[in-house]
């Protein structure tokens, strides 16, 4: 029977744990290491338990570690220590991998074992094991998802009970789908972390998340969602990797999406993965994207993978991890949403309209509410453009945050038609 010791055991480890009690399965946690490990006597029962390392990797009987701590310092000596002795490790921490996974992996491959991961990106959904064994010679040319629960759920309740940001936000802290400090989340960062996995595997080349293009939901206003419901839209925080012509693209931020998009009725905290084969076609990935027993059960489905000795890709083939330098983003054509905090008076949106046509930006269609008589207060301006070049509107918007009769930074989100 296989041996485990598992590092932490906050919300998830105990998730494990639970599972593994109520389950006749292949292996036993045999040791547990956690900070507070004797308030938490009731739960470990008569594992061993301590709030030192060594426990775990000083006992030559343990086959895997699992990490669940969080943070980096720790649990990146905790994973470099367990490689070394040639214990197999899985792990639910992306920041971690998308920080020191090319040293992580290369040293796994050398030690012929190897590191597990699908807790780390979306939850319970079992996109990396498709990845690393069903769909590992297929060419994926698109992949999008929907990578983070807590600004999906936000996003949702402001469409659906008409709230503003900071609301939304807080209904969502008092759920415990965000942080006390829910920077990571809103600002797309903890997405760029999990995408620049799924596309360092995509492509078998590692990607450093710092190389993603990632804006967050931060300044998204109701204004932006209610039009964009009336004009039949909707609002998403979309990671994306594509390849076109041997370049990678990859990008984290609020984007349009019209009816028919696979990612429209994703909803609430939950996540989805939809990518685009050369041979097989559309997959679709929709499940729970964090939680207790969700998040256990893939660090589970990781266990039970090592436990039945399934093979590893990565250790076949003489395979070698390379860095990958993904194309700007900026180099591509999208049509856009701006809206922009103008001032009520003649002439403003010939101004607007000029700067655009300067920077070979041409206006699809122009929405304002506004009251009848001119008011002394700035007014929402709406505009769609046609398809242009990212980096011509970025250029543009610099232009016209310099126009007086414009009180605000222009927000802009590309509408995705994939």
């Amino acid at each position: 029977m296989l041996k485990v010791g598992l590092f932490g055991l906050g919300t998830v480890g105990q998730g494990l744990l639970e599972i593994s009690r109520n389950s006749k399965l292949p292996f036993e946690i045999v040791a547990i290491v956690d900070r507070s490990y004797k308030k938490k006597s009731k739960i470990t029962g008569n594992i061993a338990a301590s709030d030192n390392p060594s426990l775990i990797l000083d006992d030559n009987d343990i086959d895997l570690v699992v990490e669940l701590m969080g943070g980096i310092d720790l649990p990146l000596f905790i994973i470099r220590e367990a490689l070394d002795k040639k214990k197999n490790v899985i792990t639910a921490n992306k920041f971690l991998l998308a920080e020191h996974g090319f040293a992580l992996f290369t040293k796994a491959q050398d030690n012929g074992v190897k590191i597990g991961f699908e807790a780390a990106v979306a939850g319970a959904i079992p996109v990396i094991r498709n990845l690393e064994n069903i769909f590992w010679y297929e060419d994926i040319s698109l992949l999008e998802g929907i990578l983070n629960g807590t600004t999906n759920y936000i996003l949702t309740k402001m469409r659906t009970e008409k709230k503003e940001y900071e609301y939304a936000l807080k209904d969502a802290q008092k759920l415990g789908f965000a942080e006390a400090d829910p920077t990571l989340d809103v600002s797309g960062m903890d997405a760029a972390h999990k995408l620049a996995l799924l596309a360092s595997h995509i492509t078998k080349s590692w990607i450093e998340y710092k190389s993603i293009y990632v804006r967050g939901i931060e300044n998204i206003r109701l204004n932006d969602i209610l039009w964009t419901e009336k004009a039949g839209y909707r609002i998403r925080l979309i990671s994306r990797c594509q390849r076109i012509d041997g370049k990678v693209y990859l990008s984290v931020e609020p984007s349009i999406i019209l009816p028919g998009h696979y990612l429209w009725d994703v909803e609430n905290e939950n996540n989805a993965i939809v990518f685009q084969g050369m041979y097989s076609g559309i997959h679709m990935f929709v499940g729970k994207g964090a939680g207790s027993l969700p998040t256990a059960y893939s660090v589970l489905s990781d266990i039970m993978h090592i436990t039945q000795g399934n093979h590893n890709p990565y250790l076949m083939h003489n395979f070698v991890w390379r860095y990958n330098h993904p194309g700007s983003v900026e180099d591509k054509e999208s049509a856009f949403y701006m809206r922009l905090l103008v001032m009520d008076e003649p002439g403003v949106l010939a101004d607007i309209a000029k700067v655009l046509s300067e920077h070979s930006i041409s206006i699809a269609s122009v929405h304002q509410d506004a009251p009848i008589q001119i008011s002394d207060h700035p007014v929402d301006l709406i505009l769609i453009t046609h398809k242009c070049l990212r980096k011509s509107l970025q250029t543009s918007i610099t232009a016209l945050e310099k126009l007086n009769s414009v009180k605000s930074v222009p927000v802009f989100l590309p509408i995705d038609e994939n």
